[in-house]
């Protein structure tokens, strides 16, 4: 699977010419739209908005983006795309819960290293938080992964099915992922330094420390 965003998160990948620009007038949309959803708010921004303040046609737009919502989400999808290549690279390892959020912890590290993703990510965590229509959208892109999601969970932990325990190992890592993620853009907000990957491994210890209550 790939996704927008995908091949800036690979440090050993080196893209053509044409590569760059793709990658750079991408890029200019997910700004433009940040910035537009940022001042005015998703509902009041349009395609021809976005398109306009990021110097291109509408039809340029829609060949990078569905929707004016998901040139917002570019980083969240390479996000989703490269943990799923961290996971299905252990397929057959029975792989325990603490592997899987070493995999998560090894995408964010690599996120924050590439700072136009993370700044992304960042914005977008600020930004649903106040905008009904944005969120909305981020909660449809969950959805629509999370069905692939199990099965990648239940490949890797050695199951044959998305079972109880697939659901469960699924529904933690989730739920500690954006908790971490909220306390980090709330961080931000206030203007504090904050280790995006410290604060999901911090998060993880506090998940099984409740559990384990």
């Amino acid at each position: 699977m790939t996704a927008p965003g995908t091949a800036a998160l690979d440090p050993h990948a080196v893209p053509d010419l044409r590569e760059r620009r793709r990658l750079a007038t991408q890029a200019e949309i997910e700004h433009a739209a940040l910035e537009l959803f940022a001042q005015h708010g998703s509902e009041r921004t349009t395609v021809d908005d976005i398109a306009a303040a990021a110097g291109v046609s509408q039809r340029t737009f829609f060949r990078y983006f569905a929707t004016k919502e998901d040139a917002a989400l570019g980083a969240n999808r390479a996000f989703d795309a490269a943990l799923a290549e961290r996971v299905e690279a252990r397929v057959g390892d029975a792989t325990a819960l603490r592997d899987l959020e070493d995999a998560v912890a090894d995408v964010l590290g690599e996120m924050s290293a590439e700072s136009g993703s993370i700044g992304r990510m960042l914005r977008v965590r600020c930004l649903v938080m106040e905008d009904a229509g944005l969120r909305g959208a981020l909660l449809r892109l969950d959805a629509e992964q999370s069905r692939a999601f199990f099965r990648r969970i239940a490949s890797a932990t050695g199951s044959a099915t998305v079972d109880l325990r697939t659901r469960v190992i699924s529904e933690a890592l989730g739920a500690g992922l954006r908790a971490a993620l909220d306390d980090w853009a709330g961080r931000r907000d206030r203007g504090e330094e904050a280790d995006l990957v410290a604060i999901y491994r911090q998060t993880c210890a506090t998940l099984r420390d409740v559990t384990a209550g």
